[in-house]
């Protein structure tokens, strides 16, 4: 390392593969929390599917609808086919040999549930953030599989995530920062709003959190807006520069979107028993460390823009030059040609002026060169 060169941070390990395990385990978390007792009743459709059309545009409110009446009319059967679905996704995604398949199948049925199951994350509703829990839980688990799906090359699952979830998380966090301004959700007092909501229905050890967190916004105004919105574009814009910047985006944006699992989605509200998914904070957080694991969208100042194959590799502007060879060779043949002259002696060789014979000087490193 030259004076003054500060080196990059080391790429963090993340593989394909190790994004998949995760993926299948959460899959398999929410198959299981179908089988909560309250899931296997009305409550499922009424309380957990319904509300997702609820204020939302007709195309989207008609077929919410649609599954709400499915569903109340056998809901054991619907709530049993969902779960056992998902548990299939988990499992499938866990075995290596079926992953890409259940890759594929996860994010038919993610964006399913994402139109149907969650009313496209209420992004049409008016009233949805991040805070809230915004774009919803379904949808980046589609983004996830997409990212964590095989090369169609037949790469090893031990590559590294693409480079484009840099991409995804920059507009996860820009779209968070575009909703966070618009009307009903621009003002100090929405905010205070939602957590005081975050904290209604919690148990005891949890209420309190939601309502201090609420007394402490200030009344009026605008300043936690504009806080909370700096605080997502930097973490959405930083992820497409440097590695130091890329690293620090993330991690300011992992912190922002646990603060929200707690603080505004009630870290999906197990104690309910109709939690569907753990909520967006673990794939969020999953999401970044794709991102910090990926090739950097933005190459590093004084990286070389070829990797060794390509310098290798032969060019269509001519022969290329072969690496000098080592000295020993030319070095052994100066020897013998000493020892050569020494022996000679009286046969008129000056010592050391002339090859033996029938030896060869072998050509100079400095000006050999080969086609390739």
């Amino acid at each position: 390392m030259t004076s003054g060169t500060v080196a990059a941070p080391a790429r963090l390990r993340v593989t394909r593969r190790g994004i998949q395990i995760v993926l299948g385990l959460l899959w398999l978390l929410d198959g299981l929390l179908q089988f909560q007792p309250a899931m296997l009743t009305p409550k499922f459709a009424v309380e957990v599917i319904a509300p997702a059309g609820a204020g939302q545009p007709g195309f989207i409110a008609g077929p919410v609808g649609e599954v709400v009446r499915i569903t109340l009319h056998q809901p054991v059967i619907m709530d049993v086919a969902f779960g056992l679905i998902q548990l299939a996704l988990g499992v499938g995604i866990l075995y290596a040999r079926t992953a890409r398949r259940a890759l594929a199948a996860s994010v038919v049925w993610a964006l399913l549930v994402w139109y149907l199951g969650e009313g496209l994350g209420g992004l049409a509703g008016g009233s949805s953030s991040l805070l809230t829990g915004a774009p919803g839980a379904a949808l980046l688990y589609a983004v996830l599989a997409l990212a964590a799906s095989p090369r169609p090359d037949g790469a090893a699952a031990a590559e590294g995530p693409p480079r484009w979830t840099a991409v995804a998380w920059a507009a996860l966090w820009l779209g968070g920062a575009v909703l966070q301004l618009l009307p009903g959700r621009d003002t100090n007092a929405s905010i205070a709003m939602s957590l005081a909501m975050n904290a209604s229905g919690a148990p005891a050890w949890f209420a309190p959190i939601g309502a201090h967190l609420a007394a402490l916004v200030p009344g009026g105004g605008v300043s936690i807006v504009v806080d909370l919105v700096v605080l997502q574009v930097f973490a959405g814009l930083g992820a497409l520069r440097g590695p130091r910047v890329r690293r620090a985006a993330v991690i300011v944006g992992c912190g922002l979107s646990l603060a929200y699992w707690v603080a505004g989605q009630g870290m999906g509200q197990p104690w309910s028993g109709l939690a569907t998914d753990p909520g967006t904070a673990p794939l969020v957080v999953l999401l970044g460390f794709a991102v910090l694991g990926a090739a950097p969208w933005r190459r590093p100042a004084g990286e070389p823009r070829r990797g060794p194959a390509a310098a290798d590799a032969p060019s269509a502007a001519g022969p290329r030059f072969r690496p000098a060879p080592a000295r020993e060779p030319i070095e052994a043949w100066e020897q013998a040609s000493r020892r050569a002259g020494t022996d000679a002696g009286s046969g008129g060789r000056r010592a050391g002026t002339h090859p033996p014979t029938g030896v060869r000087r072998p050509a100079s490193p400095r000006t050999s060169w080969v086609p390739r």
